[in-house]
């Protein structure tokens, strides 16, 4: 019976194989029979042998179904098991001259294996009497490095690492290789980690016989959540047509001192699937080999793929390239490709392109450049190009058309992300031309980022009257007593603004405002004088998520005059900060920030005459004057537009008459509901122009508007007073839709 066992000869050069003995024509065999003449000290021949610290540390040999323990500290200088029923079991303890394997099997657990010299552990396959057999290893918790190869796995061998440290070094200043694999099954869980000095996995597919062909082997290999590294190549090498599955997954590492983290030679065909990793390198093919990728889980790779044939990107994974790429086929289903950025623009070309996917793309239209998209033959699916939006102006507003897609037929429809492209003040659109696309100037309008710039110029005169009000949604009715008080108010209210430069935005308002006052004698009725402070809080909305903030503090001194014949007259005088945020969301979903501060200073006059009439009503005809000057400013989102105003200006005239009753509470106390009507005007009409990127808008609201209210006030008694008041309010360019002030006023 002919009984031949192949492992590989002691390292002396990546490549360089010797097969030193005959075997059967067609048997797979792990490179080379053992040269070693060194014999064994001890033998384990269908025995159990137990090694233990207080064992002498010797060499073994382990034969016809023979099991060799090395436990708790024991330590053996070299091991050797032959035969499928041969086992070694290394748990606790050390091998200092490596272990090899003739078609037996292994299992480690907390070992430490070494060789100075050669190999730590080589997996030979044995084929006897037309039987083949390969070998096995099972490795936990343990640590082995070699000289030259840490691990020779041969063809039809089975590996596994859990935990577990490989490492080959230099040997003879001739590279070092972690793991060596011809035709195998490698299998690393649990964080373990292969290293070698020059690569970190070679693959190799010379499994043949002695003098025989090339028997095809397929490697396959998983690298779950576990690290191959090659310290000074690439951290995978497939030579000599190789034929292999890698499937690199669950936060999987692949470390290159060369940059490639695949490297594919010799005529060899790998399959690359990353699954749920990070990966940062090149995958390389060379004319005469075939790599196929597939990234999916939310794979990310950054760098490129050199002269490979297929790539697929599924399901939340990306593909960054790091210069042009160019790829015989893409398929796609829910990945995404980013082909360069803002400071460098690559092409992407493709043999052929099909599925659902997106390209993240960065265009310059201040020179008519960009990333490209080159599809040299058809294209078929559908696809959403997210061009990276900005605040920067082309060169002109009417823009070159700029070619962002080339296809050579096809029905793949592309399309934006957000249905246009901010750039600067506008945004444009995508349009197809034959079958190409291209961004063009033709329909464009205004780009999230202006909105937000002008909405922020525009809403100063809003804040400043929705924390003015009337005397009477300020303080009450007071004329039931002359003498001096406090007062506090709480109000809200929404604005919905449509300004002349076309855009619309909704400003919601709250706030809470206090004050005091004195009587000051006069000769005819009653006059208080006083201040008054608050805050109130604007929040902006606008189109497509875009928002923007406004916090407002105020500072004021007002006066009211009433006289015995029932005429009043009220003042205000007012000084606001505003702090001004914009929250931009531009068209393609990714966010723009700017904040900036300025000041408001305003005054407001209203004349009235209270007029009674039967069964306690009265009627108060009024007429009001307030204007306002919102100092202008300068402001830079963070994505490079900018926005300037010199000042906002509002004059606001105002007439109207509010109906009343007083009515008696059996308590003394008085209850007076009161229905408002009056007219308004913005006479503003030309001193509210905000550039930008040096482009003018007009930013008023002039204008006729209508406004109703209804509220009540009670005093509850001579000292404490209440009030609620309720607004609407529409006009050409604006509309009030509600407006709450709830008060308490209590008299010294």
């Amino acid at each position: 019976m002919l009984r031949t066992t192949y492992r590989l000869v002691p390292y002396t050069g990546l490549g360089k194989i010797a097969c030193l003995m005959g075997a059967v024509l067609g048997s797979p065999v792990s490179l080379a029979q053992d040269a070693s003449n060194n014999e064994p000290q001890g033998v384990v021949d269908n025995r159990r042998e137990t090694v233990t610290a207080e064992s002498e540390a010797t060499s073994w040999q382990v034969i016809n179904g023979g099991i060799l323990e090395i436990v708790d500290g024991g330590a053996a200088t070299r091991v050797r098991a032959d035969g499928s029923t041969s086992q070694v079991r290394v748990n606790g303890g050390e091998v200092t001259g490596g272990i090899h394997l003739g078609g037996a099997r292994a299992t480690l657990n907390d070992a430490q294996v070494r060789n100075d010299t050669g190999t730590a552990l080589e997996l030979s396959t044995v084929t006897s009497a037309g039987t083949t057999t390969a070998s096995r290893a099972t490795i936990q918790d343990s640590t082995l490095s070699g000289a030259g190869i840490g691990i020779a796995v041969a063809a039809l061998g089975q590996l596994s690492l859990d935990n577990t440290r490989v490492f080959g070094s230099d040997f003879g200043g001739v590279g070092g290789v972690g793991i060596k694999l011809l035709g195998a099954t490698l299998t690393m869980t649990n964080n373990s980690h292969v290293q070698g000095d020059s690569i970190g996995l070679q693959l190799d597919g010379r499994t043949a016989a002695p003098g025989g062909p090339i028997i095809p082997r397929e490697a396959n290999i998983v690298v779950d959540n576990s690290t191959i590294e090659g310290l000074a190549g690439p951290a995978i090498s497939a030579v000599e047509a190789t034929i292999a599955n890698i499937t690199v997954q669950n936060g999987a590492n692949l470390l290159s001192g060369n940059g490639v983290l695949l490297d594919v030679t010799g005529a060899s065909n790998v399959g690359f699937t990353a699954d749920n990793s990070l990966l940062r390198g090149d995958l390389v093919a060379d004319d005469s080999s075939t790599l196929d990728v597939t990234l999916q889980n939310g794979a990310r790779l950054f760098g490129n793929l050199i002269n490979t044939n297929s790539v697929a990107i599924n399901s939340r994974a990306n593909w960054t390239l790091t210069g042009d790429a160019e790829v015989k086929s893409l398929s796609m289903d829910g990945g995404s490709v980013t082909l360069g950025s803002a400071e460098q623009f690559y092409t992407l070309s493709l043999g052929e392109l099909s599925g659902t996917g997106m390209f993240n793309m960065h265009v310059n239209l201040m020179d008519n450049t960009g990333d490209k998209l080159d599809i040299n033959g058809e294209a078929h699916g559908n696809f959403l190009l997210n061009v990276q939006n900005t605040g920067l102006e082309p060169n002109s507003p009417e823009i070159t058309p700029l070619h962002v897609v080339h296809t050579e037929g096809g029905d793949a429809l592309f399309e934006v992300v957000g249905g246009s492209i901010d750039l600067g003040v506008y945004s444009y659109q995508l349009e197809k031309q034959g079958d190409d696309w291209f961004i063009v100037g033709s329909g464009k309008t205004i780009s999230p980022s202006t909105e937000a710039s002008l909405a922020l110029f525009n809403v100063g005169p809003t804040i400043w009257y929705g924390e003015l009000a009337t005397l009477r949604s300020r303080m009450g009715e007071i004329r039931t007593n002359g003498e001096g008080g406090g007062w506090v108010r709480s109000y809200g209210n929404q604005y919905n603004v449509t300004a002349e430069a076309g855009f619309g935005y909704k400003q919601r308002q709250k706030g809470l405002s206090f004050g005091a006052d004195l009587p000051v004698p006069v000769s005819d009725g009653q006059l208080l004088v006083g201040v008054m402070a608050g805050h109130s809080r604007s929040d902006l909305s606008l189109n497509r998520g875009t928002s923007a903030t406004v916090d407002s503090y105020s500072l004021g001194a007002y006066g009211t005059w009433l006289r015995d014949d029932g005429y009043y007259l009220d003042g205000v005088l007012k000084l606001n900060r505003f702090d001004n945020q914009a929250d931009v969301r531009m068209t393609n979903g990714t966010k723009a920030k700017g904040d900036y501060d300025n000041f408001a200073y305003g005054a407001s006059l209203e004349f009235g005459k209270h007029i009674k009439l039967r069964d306690d009503v009265f009627v108060e005809p009024y007429a009001q004057l307030s204007s306002v000057l919102v100092k202008g400013g300068s402001y830079q989102l963070d994505n490079g537009l900018r926005a300037d105003n010199d000042r906002t200006v509002s004059v606001l005239g105002k007439a109207g008459a509010t109906l009343g009753r007083n009515l008696e509470l059996r308590d003394g106390g008085l209850l007076q509901p009161y229905l408002r009507v009056a007219m308004a005007h913005e006479f503003s009409r030309n001193d509210n122009t905000v550039k930008v990127n040096d482009t003018a808008f007009d930013n008023s609201l002039f204008g006729t508007r209508g406004e109703l209210g209804v509220g009540v006030s009670a005093a509850l008694s001579t000292d404490l007073q209440l009030h609620a008041d309720f607004d609407y309010m529409k006009g050409e360019h604006i509309e009030q839709p509600w407006g709450v002030n709830l008060g308490l006023r209590y008299a010294f």
